[in-house]
């Protein structure tokens, strides 16, 4: 949770926001797409062709995704969801029932998030986590009514895009979900930070991160990419907000600062992901807790442990043959995985046939979230929020964790095809 600056208290009605699956049958593909380059274009790294598609391998995104409100007790059995593009269409889509919105939010706190296809298309899909930023609560504001509201709009964007999915960039998908939420009637007022992607079957992945949530890539045990957070001042990211007139008059008579960033101050960045590349979006409930080198420790362990990265004869490391197994409904019960799931996620293999926590990306998830959870609780283990808050304001002798919401996007990249063991 950050900060927002204002300076009188409103009354507002709360939004009621809803969260779950949303399953229509998938239209035919009918895209091909451009493969991705680094060029400079206006401080903004582009997409180029200089690779043809038909000489790169196709990539599939496997996805899943695990949050914790704060001040509640995290459930890895429950506290998971898995997006399988066979099934769904998008994971975040609300309803348009006023009251069914929040009584059926994910228990994600002021955090929110979304994955969908980007036009129905199993190949191409956007994701994202939002940050509501808590400072609105002093005003009488849900913070969560935002960030709800516009990882919903996104998702619903993406999944009813009708462009060709290569068209849809993460910086314009941001926008398009901010101004959505701007006009939605049921927002009063908030504020959220984002970090969004959209990710095509050639392995590109594009990247737009604003404020204090951000993204991390790992490659064969190794720190491939991290985005570095972006703040007006300590504890206050780069927010997208939506601030009424009321309240706008008010802090321009008492004083106070309106933060109200655009989705073009957004850092982007592309990434070509390879076969067993793992990448992370979370909110700063992961960051503020965990460091980079302690999230790489955790997937470094799971990935190892489940053989999706084995070792080498030269003392090196590579990705596994059967990660189209272990990322598949059921995936770590695959014969040769070499841990077994937690009881919590093992024991709801007899609520759910399809074995639902038994792929290998909501392992990872779980783990960072759960790791995070228990970081953030434990009052003698300095966090990196922590050790910033003790840089700018050392006489206040903060110490330990930082409670807050807790939300985790775990993707991992499969080359299809390699597949070598029946799953």
């Amino acid at each position: 949770m950050a900060t927002v600056t204002f300076s009188s208290r409103a009354l507002c009605f709360t939004r009621l926001q809803r969260f779950g699956l949303h399953d229509i049958r998938p239209r035919t593909s009918r895209v091909r797409v451009t493969a991705v380059g680094r060029q400079y274009n206006g401080g903004r790294r582009g997409f180029s062709s200089a690779i043809p598609l038909e000489s790169r391998p196709k990539i599939s995104f496997r996805l899943a995704v695990s949050s914790s409100g704060k001040g509640r007790r995290f459930s890895p059995d429950r506290n998971f969801y898995n997006f399988h593009p066979q099934v769904h269409d998008a994971l975040g889509i609300q309803s348009s029932n006023y009251y069914d919105r929040k009584a059926n939010r994910p228990d994600s706190g002021e955090d929110s998030f979304f994955i969908s296809k980007i036009g129905y298309d199993n190949e191409a899909l956007a994701f994202g986590v939002a940050d509501g930023v808590g400072g609105w609560s002093e005003s009488g504001i849900d913070p969560a009514d935002f960030s709800h509201s516009f990882c919903g709009h996104m998702a619903e964007t993406a999944l009813n895009w009708e462009s060709s999915p290569e068209s849809l960039r993460a910086m314009t998908l941001m926008r398009l979900g901010y101004e959505k939420t701007l006009m939605d009637k049921a927002v009063f007022a908030g504020s959220s930070t984002a970090c969004v992607g959209v990710a095509r079957n050639d392995g590109s992945v594009q990247l737009a991160n604003l404020g204090d949530s951000g993204s991390l890539l790992f490659r064969l045990a190794a720190v491939h990419h991290y985005s570095v957070p972006q703040t007006h001042d300590f504890n206050t990211p780069y927010q997208l907000a939506a601030v009424p007139e009321l309240i706008r008059r008010q802090s321009y008579l008492f004083g106070g600062k309106q933060f109200e960033d655009l989705p073009q101050d957004a850092a982007v960045t592309n990434c070509s992901l390879q076969h067993g590349d793992v990448l992370v979006l979370a909110t700063d409930g992961v960051f503020d807790n965990l460091n980079n080198q302690e999230v790489l420790k955790l997937v470094t362990t799971r990935m190892m442990a489940t053989g999706a990265w084995t070792g080498t004869a030269d003392m090196g490391i590579s990705a596994s043959d059967d990660l189209e197994a272990l990322t598949k409904p059921g995936g770590l019960k695959f014969g040769n995985n070499r841990i077994k799931p937690t009881k919590a996620i093992a024991a709801s293999e007899e609520e759910d046939p399809q074995g639902k926590g038994h792929t290998l990306q909501a392992l990872l998830a779980v783990t960072i979230a759960g790791e995070a959870k228990i970081a953030s609780m434990d009052f003698r283990r300095d966090g990196p929020f922590a050790k910033e808050y003790q840089r700018h304001r050392p006489w206040d002798h903060y110490r330990g964790g930082k409670p807050d919401d807790i939300t985790v996007v775990a993707l991992v990249a499969v080359e299809e095809g390699r597949s070598t063991s029946n799953s």
